[in-house]
């Protein structure tokens, strides 16, 4: 017997599949920004940077082998900072662990006004140097858990139990006006001001300034660096004071940092720091004697700034973490909302012009007389 069902052609398939196809490219349009976008808006888990910054012209520093000489030196010198930030372990889908290990070396020394290799002049070539690892929360970008600073290898490192604000980079889609910098130096939460927008290498910028206060390093006591005890004829020569009596001083670090942030990513395309340190006397001891009041001797004076290399990488980088948000929270929704909509409007039309309704159904060929004959 003949199936007595209608069979559907081609042109009579066109109309529903458009139909299907516009609606699910419309949930596509709709459910892709949240889903995928929201993912791509954490910080990276191959997170690998390498941030290299130059000493400005007439930096001094203080000469590491002049500290077991009769007397200090302070000298001119090239230095350059290098840092390597890098994601590790613990890390999964809600945090990361970022390692950052920073280094100023000097790299040549200004004697008797001729340049000469740092390494030729003095074997201690590695001015400061620390070791930074923070867990940050992958979403915010915010410390989450303690985090710790090294700055001797031989010591343990220094636990921050509630750290606060921003280091290495700032979250997706941050707001300017409500941000602050944890720095690793002095262990302060400072805040960050916004001073206006400018384009570095493609990308647009945030410039924020950072004021780090004159901070007493050496009261710590986790860095044997940041406290000399030496006889008073090694400092200089100060009235009242006996040459042969040994005095103590501590390291006061003050610094004027810049940071140019991406505006949409929150990477940090580059950063500027002027920074001065200088042994002081302990206050107690300054005022015994007047003369020590108003000493200083300069450890580190210098503006460093991110290299050409780091600039284009920075931006780079910045670059490459908004394209695929771009992509899955902006054009994808566009072009799959506006082809859903062609294709609805092209389904419709089609079932129009094929003069099916979506209730009709075979019961249709009996109403027109056709019915087969029964057995």
């Amino acid at each position: 017997m003949p199936d007595p069902r209608p069979r559907l052609s081609t042109r009579d398939l066109i109309g529903p599949v458009a139909l299907f196809f516009g609606a699910l490219l419309i949930a596509v349009a709709a459910t892709v920004g949240p889903l995928v976008g929201e993912t791509l808006r954490k910080v990276p888990l191959d997170t690998d940077q390498t941030w290299v910054s130059d000493g400005s012209d007439g930096t001094r520093i203080l000469d590491r082998c002049s500290i077991d000489a009769p007397q200090a030196r302070v000298l001119e010198a090239r230095v350059q900072q290098q840092r390597r930030i890098l994601a590790v372990r613990p890390a999964d889908a809600d945090v990361v662990t970022l390692q950052a290990g920073t280094a100023l070396n000097a790299d040549e020394y200004l004697v008797d006004g001729r340049p000469v290799e740092a390494k030729d002049e003095c074997d201690e070539t590695t001015l400061t140097a620390l070791l930074d690892r923070v867990t940050l929360d992958r979403r915010t970008g915010a410390p989450r858990g303690a985090s710790e600073v090294q700055y001797d290898d031989e010591k343990a490192a220094v636990v921050i139990g509630d750290r606060q604000g921003y280091t290495y980079r700032l979250p997706y889609g941050f707001d300017p006006a409500d941000v602050t910098y944890f720095d690793p130096v002095t262990r302060q939460t400072l805040p960050m001001t916004p001073a206006g927008t400018e384009t570095m290498d493609g990308r647009e910028v945030v410039r924020f300034t950072v004021t780090v206060p004159l901070t007493d390093l050496g009261s710590s006591g986790h860095d044997p660096r940041t406290v000399l005890t030496r006889p008073a004829r090694w400092f200089g020569t100060f009235e009242g004071v006996d040459p042969a009596d040994e005095l103590t001083a501590t390291l006061q670090h003050s610094a004027e940092r810049e940071f140019f942030v991406d505006t949409v990513t929150g990477v940090i395309v580059a950063d500027r720091a002027k920074i001065r340190e200088v042994f002081r006397f302990a206050p107690d001891l300054r005022q015994r004697h007047r003369s020590l009041a108003d000493f200083e001797l300069i450890n580190l004076e210098t503006t460093l700034s991110a290299d050409r290399q780091t600039l284009r990488d920075g931006s780079s980088y910045a670059a490459r973490r908004d394209r695929p948000v771009a992509v899955t929270t902006r054009w994808v929704p566009i072009v799959a909302g506006v082809l859903g909509v062609a294709a609805l409007i092209g389904g419709g039309w089609a079932l129009v012009r094929s003069g099916r309704r979506p209730d009709d159904g075979p019961s249709g060929a009996a109403e027109d007389g056709n019915t087969p004959p029964a057995d």
